[in-house]
């Protein structure tokens, strides 16, 4: 310890010895570490933003073909409803790789909000990823994030929180947004997610530019680093400064591991498993073939599996959300979720039994969650409804004239489901249950995301309560540390 580092100490002892006990647990909250034991040790985010239909998938009703002049109201579901290898457990027709491990999975029926997002999504997914309604006062850190900080790496050479199938751009002021929530807020640049745009490429962001050898890439930190050292003292003494040059470091580091072999999956995978992977449904299939992601998400799946293996703590893999397109369905509703299904179903399907085969999904959560649900809507058009429009609708007054209008083409805040497979979750478990008829809420056991939050930080093995401080208060991994586990869901 040299002089100055010595003053520092001192006087910050002294200044802690000063202050009334509240503020000495706030100054250690930063040395805090999460006292639970840990049910998983790793953790994958499949993210489905757009608002998926439930009432087409994960809590399906009873299929009502179309008919031409056919109200609202009687529509109820768009497709079958199909048997699961869980006994009492149906999903919609589309799903049916998914319903062959039904068996290793919770599904949470009842998700509720009494916040009414309308027409903004990313506003929900804001939440969804947070716990905390936009503004939060201060840049909330993601799920991801959290969990990176509370839980650090599982292996020194893998990035703690790994994000796969985003792409990176800045130029688009609602994917700066996006970027904000699924980050490191006021974590800063240590927890921020490592991206992965498009898994295919992903070796990209591990090599060098053509013609850096290793020599001439070392002789370069080694140049920063001396540069570095004759900054003003302010810079040298600066967090975030510190944090960049680790980050820089990191990254250096990850370029010489063998993590790298994880995004070899082409070569080192049999042809069979990457068919196993593939979506069943190809870009020149769809209704718009202008937005497609299939194969993306697909190969996200299986390197989210690798990357496990490879001793990552968090992955999020997401279809990448567009405005109007994905699951953000407001024409077409009930064709696009027969595409949608076909490119996600056999992929996550793929994913749990392969970390099952493999004696990982124990230990490894799996979470599959959109931003909120869907329902009738309350006009033949989207886009002219007001904020709240479909939350209390039956659709009594909706006239399905065409097949246009055939699907679900409201928001619904109001209920939404998500499943949770493996990482001490029960298997073959239903949660929660929704009303037959709109406006299908709740009925039973209704659970808000603050517990939901709660019960994925308990299984990871972190309180409720966890926090850091910032701004000289404590912030919590939910919403003033008031988030409730829900044990009913844990084995």
């Amino acid at each position: 310890m040299n002089r100055r580092e010595f003053l520092r100490a001192g006087l910050a002892g002294g200044a802690a010895m000063a202050l009334p006990e509240t503020f000495h647990a706030m100054a250690r909250a930063e040395q805090t570490t999460p006292a639970l034991t840990p049910r998983a040790d790793a953790m994958i985010l499949i993210w489905l933003p757009g608002g998926i239909a439930q009432t087409d998938t994960w809590d399906p009703k009873k299929f009502t073909p179309y008919e031409k002049g056919m109200k609202g109201s009687q529509l109820l579901g768009t497709c079958p409803i199909i048997p699961t290898a869980a006994d009492g457990i149906q999903l919609g027709a589309g799903l049916e790789n998914m319903a062959s491990v039904m068996d290793k999975c919770t599904i949470l029926r009842s998700l509720t909000s009494e916040v009414k997002f309308g027409a903004i999504h990313l506003k929900a997914q804001y939440y969804a990823m947070t716990g905390y309604l936009f503004p939060a006062g201060v840049k909330a850190p993601s799920i991801g994030s959290i969990i990176a900080r509370a839980r650090g790496r599982r292996d020194p050479n893998v990035p703690a929180y790994i994000y796969i199938g985003r792409d990176i751009d800045t130029s688009d002021n609602e994917k700066l947004f996006i970027s904000e929530y699924i980050g490191p807020g006021f974590y800063g640049i240590n927890y921020a997610p490592f991206m992965i745009p498009d898994p295919a490429r992903g070796l990209d962001t591990l090599y060098a530019a053509a013609g850096m050898t290793r020599d001439r890439l070392d002789r370069r930190q080694t140049l920063m680093n001396a540069q570095t050292r004759l900054s003003p003292r302010a810079v040298l003494d600066s967090p975030k400064a510190a944090d960049y040059l680790k980050a820089m470091e990191d990254a250096r580091a990850m370029m010489d591991s063998p993590v790298k072999s994880a995004f070899d999956y082409r070569k080192e995978e049999k042809p069979e498993t990457l068919a196993a992977y593939e979506p069943q449904i190809r870009e020149n299939e769809l209704r718009d073939s202008s937005y497609y992601y299939g194969q993306r998400f697909a190969h996200g799946c299986l390197l989210a599996r690798r990357l496990v293996e490879a001793g990552a703590r968090f992955i999020q893999v997401e279809y990448q959300y567009g405005p109007f397109k994905g699951f953000d369905m407001h024409d077409y509703g009930q064709q696009r979720m027969v595409e949608m299904k076909k490119q996600i179903d056999r992929p996550i399907a793929q994913l749990i039994r392969d970390l099952h085969e493999r004696g990982l999904l124990e230990r490894t959560l799996v979470v599959i969650a959109t931003e909120f649900g869907r329902t009738i809507a309350a006009q033949p058009a989207a886009g002219v409804e007001p904020d709240g429009f479909a939350e209390r609708k039956t659709g009594e007054n909706l006239i399905i004239d065409n097949e246009k209008m055939y699907g679900f083409h409201g928001h619904f805040s109001t209920c939404s489901c998500m499943l949770f497979f493996g990482g001490g979750f029960k298997g073959g478990y239903v949660y929660g249950k929704t009303a037959d008829e709109h406006p299908m809420q709740a009925v039973e056991k209704p659970v808000p995301l603050i517990d939901v939050h709660a019960t994925i930080y308990k299984a990871m093995g972190i309180p409720a309560d966890h926090h850091y401080v910032t701004e000289g208060r404590p912030f919590y991994v939910t919403k003033d540390g008031k988030g409730r586990p829900i044990d009913d869901l844990l084995a």
